[in-house]
C-alpha cells in the first residue's frame, strides 16, 4: 500500500505481509528506525529484528544553487550548492510522524502504551559532510547549510594545500596523518572556516562572551539530533 501526492509531500509505503505478522502478536515484535536524510530527499524506514523492511516515507526537498550572493559579490557563485536546514528538519519529522499515522490506519498504533515499547531504537544516516552553523539558545541558524558537493572552498583547500608543502607527499595528503583526511573542499573543515570568515552574525555571536557557548556547528546528523 502507499500514499503519494506531489515531490513535497510525504509518500508512505507499507509491506502489508510484514505489517499482518506484527499485528498477530505485537508483544512479540521488535523494530529498529533508520532515519536516512539524503542530498535530495529525507527518508524513515522501519525494520524488523529479521531485517525486513516494514515500511518507508520520503519527502524529497529543494536544492538551492545561488547565481549570486552579497558573501560573493561581483564574482560567480559557480559550483555553490545550499539546503535550508528547516527544510531538511521538517523532512525528516514529516516523515516519522507520516509513518506513525498511516501505521494507526492500518492497525498498528505505534502511540499508545501498549505498542510504542515495539521500537527499540532509532539510528540516523546523513548527506556526508554538509555542514550548518546555528545557535542552541535561540534555535536560528546563520546561514544556509552548505552541501558536501559545494565547492566555493576549493581555494581555501589549495592554500591549505600550499602552506603545508611536503616534498615527499602528494599535496591532498599534507595533513592525512593529523586528520586521516585528505585536504578538499567536499569536507566540513572548510565549509565552517567560509561561515565564520563570511557571515557577520555568526562573528558577532562568537565575540560575545554570552553567545559564544551556544554557537554550535555540524553535520545533518547533528543538526537533525
Amino acid at each position: 500500500m502507499a500514499t503519494s501526492n506531489d515531490k513535497h509531500e510525504c509518500k508512505v509505503r507499507i509491506n502489508d505481509f510484514i505489517l499482518s505478522s506484527i499485528l498477530s502478536d505485537p508483544e512479540a515484535s521488535s523494530l529498529v528506525g533508520s532515519i536516512d536524510n539524503g542530498t535530495s530527499s529525507s527518508r524513515f524506514l522501519l525494520i524488523t529484528s529479521a531485517g525486513k523492511i516494514l515500511s518507508t516515507a520520503q519527502v524529497e526537498y529543494d536544492q538551492c544553487f545561488p547565481s549570486s550572493s552579497p558573501y560573493n559579490e561581483g564574482s560567480s557563485c559557480a559550483g555553490w550548492h545550499e539546503h535550508d536546514p528547516f527544510a531538511i528538519w521538517d523532512s525528516v519529522a514529516t516523515c516519522i510522524v507520516k509513518t506513525v499515522e498511516e501505521l494507526a490506519k492500518h492497525g498498528l498504533d505505534l502511540s499508545i502504551e501498549t505498542n510504542n515499547s515495539i521500537v527499540k531504537a532509532v539510528g540516523i544516516t546523513n548527506q556526508r559532510e554538509t555542514t550548518v552553523a546555528w545557535n542552541d539558545r535561540t534555535g536560528r541558524v546563520y546561514y544556509n547549510a552548505i552541501v558536501w558537493d559545494d565547492t566555493r572552498t576549493a581555494a581555501t583547500a589549495d592554500t591549505i594545500m600550499k602552506e603545508n608543502k611536503q616534498s615527499d607527499v602528494a599535496p591532498q595528503d599534507v595533513l592525512r596523518s593529523k586528520t586521516g583526511l585528505p585536504i578538499a573542499s567536499y569536507f566540513a573543515a572548510t565549509k565552517v572556516r567560509w561561515l565564520i570568515d563570511n557571515i557577520p552574525e555568526l562573528q558577532r555571536d562568537l565575540n560575545s562572551p554570552d553567545e559564544r557557548e551556544h554557537v554550535r556547528f555540524g553535520t545533518m546528523d547533528t543538526w537533525i539530533l
